[in-house]
């Protein structure tokens, strides 16, 4: 299995604070295909506005969800997990840090 890391030049893994959910990607991913949205959600048999909600990171990728992804798109359902995982620790270390 791949798995793909940020690297500096000693060799240290780069971590990045920018908060980025599944959805932004997916966004510029159908941007960057010129898929539509609409269509797209129809493809992966999910109402337009759960969709909508995805893309605007009020609902989260779930494994059924990334491997329709990884069918759709080609992109592993493992890569989506891990950009919603990453991004659900973000917020929690940022709750934390508030409480």
């Amino acid at each position: 299995m791949n798995t793909y890391k940020v690297l500096n030049k000693k060799g240290k893994e780069i971590q990045s604070d920018v908060l980025l959910h599944p959805g932004d990607v997916l966004q510029m991913e159908l941007e960057a295909r010129e898929i539509r949205k609409s269509d797209f959600a129809l493809q992966l048999q999910m109402r337009p506005s759960h969709f909508s909600e995805l893309l605007h990171a009020k609902r989260n990728v779930s494994a059924s969800v990334a491997i329709k992804l990884e069918n759709t798109l080609g992109i592993s359902a493992e890569f989506w997990m891990r950009v919603q995982t990453s991004y659900d620790i973000k917020v929690e270390r940022q709750r934390l840090e508030l409480a």
